[in-house]
Formats: C-alpha cells, sequence, structure tokens
C-alpha cells in the first residue's frame, strides 16, 4: 500500500513552523528560499526549480545569471539542507510534518514522521520469534550504538559551541586595476565586512585599524596569526569597473594557509550591500557561529540602498582617516553629498557629526557653525539608528569640547559603550573627552588601556594616551608612548609637538628640538626655527621669552589661540598674564579651553583661587595642585 503524504494544508503549517523558529528567523534568505521551493512544488510547477531560474528568481541574478561562474544557488542549498537539520535535530524534533531538501536538486520533499513510540509492524511481528532473539540483540547492540554515537556528536557540538570565540582578521582587500580612484571602495568593502562580522556573537574580530598596517605588505598568514593572535583570516580583491564589480574572498586557517571557504562574486554595484552580507554570513557559517546568535534579533543597522550615497560616504571616510585639514574638508563635503541623495543615511550622518567636532576643535572652522552642525548631525543618526554607538560618540564629543556639559557628555558616552562594547572609538573619547579633561586619571587609563586592548593601532587614541600621561606627569611613559604612535600612519602633526613636550619636560632637550622641527616640517612651515613654547620645550628660555610679545600679537589678531598664549605665560612663570588669557579663551569658548585643568603646562596654577574660578566656568571641578 503506498504510503500518504501530508496534504498542501499541512505542508503550509510545517514551513511556517520553520521559518519562525529562532534558527531561521535570523537566517537571511533562508526563509524566502524555502518558501519559493515548498511553494513551487504545491503548485505542481516543478520545471521552475533549476539552478538557472533560482539565481534569478530568489536571488535577484540578471537574465544572463550563469550558474557555472556564480555558485550562489548551490551555497545557499547547502545553507538550507544544514538549517533543516539542525532545526529537526532541535526545536523540530516532534513536528509531525517534516520538509526536506535532498541532495543533488532543488525539488523538497514533504513527509510525515512516524511517531517515536509507535512499534512498527516488523517489529510486533519479531516480538513473539523465539529464534529471533539474535536479530533483536543485534538491533538492540546497533540501537545502543547510536544512542551512544548521538552522545558523543551531541558532546563534541556542545563543545564546539563552548570553545573560546574565533579570531578573525580582515585583511584589506586589494584593489585590483590599480586605479587609485577605487581605492577608497575596497577600503570601504573591508570595513563593511569588519563591522558586520563584528556584530556576530561568538567572533572576535580585529579592528580595522589594526589591518591597516598589513595594507600592500605580503605578509605571510603565520606573520599574521602571530603578530594578531587571529585563527584565521579573510582575505580578497576588488575590481570594480564601470557599475559591474567582481570580488573574491577567502576564508583560510592562519596556522596552515588552508582554504575554509571562498567565493566568486561577478554583480553590479547594486548588489554590494547583498555581497557583504554573503561574505559576513559565509564566513559565519565556515566557522559554525550562528549569526546573531539566539533569541530576539537586534535591530538592523540603518543603511542605504543608493549606491551613490554610499560611494560618497566612502569616500568621505576615507578622507577624515587622514586627519588633515584638508582631509576634514573634504570628508564633510562628501558627507553633505551623500546625505542629500539619502538624509536617512545614519552613518554618514555620524561621520558628519565627528568631522565637524574634529574641523571645529582644530580651528578649522568657525566654532558657532562647527558644533551647532556636529550636534544636530548626531542627532540625526541617533533617531536613524538607536543602536549605532558612533553617533553617541560623536554627540558625547561635541557635548564636553564646545557645550562643556560633562554629564549629558558622559551619559553620551557611556551609552555609545553600552550599545557597542567592542568600539574602541567609544572607550578611547570617553577617557579622551570626560575623563581626562576631568583629571579622573585612573579611569582614563582603564578606558585607553581598554581601547588600545581592543584596536592597537588606533592613532587618536595612542596620541590621547600618550597625553595624558603627561598629565599624570608619567613623562617617561609618555615618550615611550609617543614613540609608539609615531610609528603608526595617519597621525597629526601635532602628535610630533606634544611628544617635543614631553621631552622638554624630561628635559631632553636635544630630543625635543628635532620633534618641534619635524611639526614644523609636517605642517608645512618654511622655516624650522623654533619659536615661543617650541623654543622654551627645546630648552631655549631666552627665546621663548623674546617672543611672548609676538605670540600676544597674534592671538589678539586671531593668528593663533588665546590658549597657547596663556600656556606660554604660565611655563615662563608669569601666572597673572596666565590666569587673564585663559579668562579671554574661556570668554571666546575656545575648544582648546578645556585643558585648563588637566593641561600639564597649567599644573603651577592649581591651586590658585583664581584658577579654581576659571576651572569652574569651564564647568569642572578645582583638584588641588600636585606636588
Amino acid at each position: 500500500m503506498t504510503k500518504q503524504g501530508p496534504n498542501p494544508e499541512q505542508v503550509r503549517a510545517a514551513l511556517e513552523r520553520v521559518v519562525a523558529s529562532p534558527g531561521f528567523a535570523e537566517a537571511g534568505r533562508l526563509p524566502t528560499f524555502l518558501k519559493y521551493l515548498v511553494e513551487t512544488e504545491l503548485a505542481g510547477e516543478r520545471d521552475r526549480l533549476k539552478e538557472s531560474v533560482l539565481g534569478v528568481e530568489v536571488f535577484q541574478r540578471d537574465a544572463g545569471f550563469d550558474p557555472r561562474t556564480d555558485p550562489i544557488v548551490r551555497v545557499e542549498a547547502r545553507r538550507l539542507r544544514s538549517r533543516l537539520e539542525e532545526y529537526y535535530a532541535g526545536s523540530g524534533k516532534d513536528d509531525e510534518v517534516r520538509l526536506l531538501l535532498p541532495k543533488g536538486g532543488y525539488v523538497p520533499v514533504f513527509e510525515t514522521a512516524r511517531p517515536a513510540d509507535a512499534p512498527s509492524k516488523q517489529a510486533e511481528a519479531l516480538t513473539p520469534m523465539p529464534k529471533g532473539w539474535r536479530l533483536a540483540a543485534i538491533i538492540a547492540g546497533l540501537a545502543a550504538a547510536g544512542i551512544l554515537l548521538g552522545y558523543l556528536q551531541s558532546t563534541y557540538m556542545k563543545k564546539i559551541r563552548q570553545a573560546p570565540a574565533a579570531t578573525v582578521a580582515v585583511m584589506p582587500f586589494a584593489n585590483v586595476g590599480g586605479d587609485p580612484e577605487n581605492e577608497y571602495f575596497s577600503d570601504g568593502l573591508t570595513e563593511e565586512i569588519i563591522d558586520r562580522l563584528g556584530r556576530v556573537p561568538g567572533l572576535k574580530v580585529v579592528g580595522r585599524s589594526v589591518m591597516a598596517q598589513f595594507r600592500g605588505k605580503n605578509a605571510s598568514l603565520d606573520e599574521i596569526a602571530s603578530r594578531l593572535g587571529a585563527s584565521v583570516v579573510v582575505e580578497g580583491s576588488v575590481r570594480r569597473q564601470g557599475e559591474r564589480l567582481r570580488v573574491v574572498a577567502r576564508l583560510a586557517k592562519a596556522s596552515d594557509g588552508s582554504s575554509l571557504w571562498s567565493q566568486t562574486y561577478d554583480r553590479r554595484m547594486k548588489d554590494v550591500f547583498a555581497i557583504q552580507d554573503e561574505i559576513a554570513q559565509s564566513v559565519a557559517n565556515a566557522l559554525r557561529v550562528q549569526v546573531r546568535g539566539e533569541g530576539a534579533a537586534s535591530p538592523p543597522r540603518r543603511t542605504t540602498q543608493n549606491i551613490e550615497a554610499y560611494n560618497l560616504y566612502l569616500r568621505g571616510r576615507q578622507q577624515a582617516n587622514l586627519y588633515s585639514a584638508d582631509g576634514m574638508r573634504r570628508a564633510i563635503g562628501y558627507y553633505q553629498e551623500a546625505l542629500k541623495l539619502d538624509p536617512e543615511f545614519a552613518p554618514a550622518q555620524a561621520g558628519l557629526s565627528t568631522s565637524y567636532s574634529i574641523a571645529g576643535y582644530y580651528w578649522l572652522l568657525p566654532a558657532a557653525e562647527a558644533w551647532p552642525n556636529a550636534r544636530a548631525a548626531a542627532q540625526r543618526a541617533i533617531a536613524l539608528d538607536p543602536t549605532l554607538g558612533d553617533a553617541y560618540a560623536s554627540l558625547g564629543l561635541g557635548l564636553a569640547f564646545y557645550e562643556w556639559n560633562w554629564s549629558e557628555a558622559e551619559a553620551s558616552l557611556r551609552k555609545a559603550i553600552e550599545v557597542d562594547d567592542s568600539s574602541a572609538i567609544a572607550h578611547g573619547v570617553y577617557a579622551g573627552t570626560v575623563l581626562l579633561p576631568e583629571l579622573r586619571l585612573d579611569e582614563a587609563d582603564r578606558e585607553f588601556k581598554k581601547a588600545l586592548e581592543l584596536d592597537p593601532v588606533l592613532s587618536f587614541v595612542n596620541f590621547t594616551y600618550a597625553f595624558a600621561l603627561q598629565a599624570a606627569g608619567r613623562y617617561e611613559d609618555s615618550i615611550q608612548q609617543y614613540k609608539r604612535t609615531i610609528e603608526l600612519k595617519g597621525i597629526h602633526p601635532d602628535m610630533y609637538w606634544d611628544y617635543g613636550m614631553a621631552l622638554g619636560f624630561a628635559k631632553r632637550y636635544g630630543e625635543a628640538r628635532e620633534a618641534m622641527r619635524k611639526s614644523r616640517q609636517e605642517r608645512g612651515e618654511k622655516s624650522l626655527e623654533l619659536r615661543g613654547l617650541e623654543a622654551f620645550f627645546a630648552g631655549d628660555v631666552n627665546t621663548a621669552r623674546r617672543d611672548a610679545p609676538l605670540v600676544e600679537k597674534a592671538a589678539i589678531e586671531g593668528r593663533e589661540q588665546k590658549m597657547d598664549t596663556a600656556r606660554l605665560w604660565a611655563m615662563l612663570g608669569e601666572k597673572d598674564k596666565a590666569l587673564e588669557w585663559i579668562g579671554k579663551a574661556i570668554d571666546v569658548r575656545e575648544p582648546q579651553a578645556i585643558w585648563v585643568l588637566a593641561d600639564p603646562r597649567f599644573r603651577s596654577l592649581r591651586g590658585d583661587p583664581r584658577h579654581d574660578a576659571l576651572v569652574r566656568r569651564v564647568g569642572l571641578v578645582p583638584h588641588k595642585r600636585a606636588d
């Protein structure tokens, strides 16, 4: 007698249970894929269940889709079979109707499972047979072996799940073709993949700036593994020709270089977001990690579907990472153009906010223009995506540097850490813009170390931590930290200046002179002759004193910051003039005024009631003079 299969209503009910399960709810396109297969089979249209058709109708490939060069359907089918097996081995083990996808094809099979406790007719026939004991013993033995194997497999899988998180290093994707115009795109693709993998529970991902040190170098996987502690490496290349895109990606063991997964994507530019998701998903699958874990899904990161807006965003991020005056100005322009095309692109809003903040701090834009725009962009980014840590960090930066609203700044930066504790930027900005200006040195030290543990080569964190060590009077430690920072790329010219200051405090005047000259050279100054504070820290006090009136005049004319004039007078021992110029800086809300308490050049002023009053004007709490 032919076995009766489930009816369409039973199949559809089973389908709904499967796709609503935790393992499928967060499985990307797998629920859509499964629904298509089931409904097409139920409709009697089996001729549409072919790889060439599925690629177009399910995975949005072009009409010319060729399965021989693009294995997307086969890859997703393997994922689907694996996910179904996991479902029926777990939460779906008692389902009466099962949906199966046999290997070698795309036609689903619908089965009615036999209740586990219902004896088969074969077993009933064997039970009363005295001479069947040998067969019964064999069956019992096989059953026992099956139970043992099942237990061992379960134990093995449990150990895998409980094993330490895999550490993934995403190498900078190579820009194939050599067109410098496309360099920003390959950089952006690398960073987006790092970001997506960083949100996968069970994976530890090496930070983007850490990986930047390997750009253009033929580092071996052994070297990467030893230097970064990575167990697996993602590497690849990008070729962009007009609207066509080819991305080659590979996941390899760092220990021996053997491939765990590889894929070539030949797509249109509009598919770049899908490519990023597929690479992250494939890496997670290869490492047997469930994307976003079990339970409720985290809100999706706000992105854009406008390719041109995305390109402009990548260009803006590339320019901002240069950390130069021209780079910040160009970054603001690119972010603004991206937001004209998609005003709801949250990461572009956050990037615009940070660029405005930095431009205002370094006098690249008037504070009255920079800070209000920075705050508005950060608030807009948060409204669009409350899970975007960079947006809270950008808001905290402005609240501290311009509004001097320290409690709200701290709350915003703590929120940035709460939504993304793995963000080195969030920890570093919290340390540098709240804890350090408030002279909470022990807390700042912990946050700086946490940031550098997450991302050891993030230049602004290294730079600011070195300054924090100066604020604590640890000049030799500061010097060593500056030396480590010098080895990094993308450092601001001020870093050399501050390095010279640390050397001057340590009375290493010859080295201080060279560092100050290097700072002038990096800023494009025509003369390498040291002036004012530069000369002071190089041991030339007479020149510093001679230049003081000229520095004052430049500050009056707006060519020099008032805080720098105050610093020079303080180091020359002229307290009255130093306090006068600090007051003038606060009057016009100079960004540098936030360092009135922490700046080591003002250490001699601490404890003076007039200095205490100035500290309070900035919203900070005075400290006694350190011995």
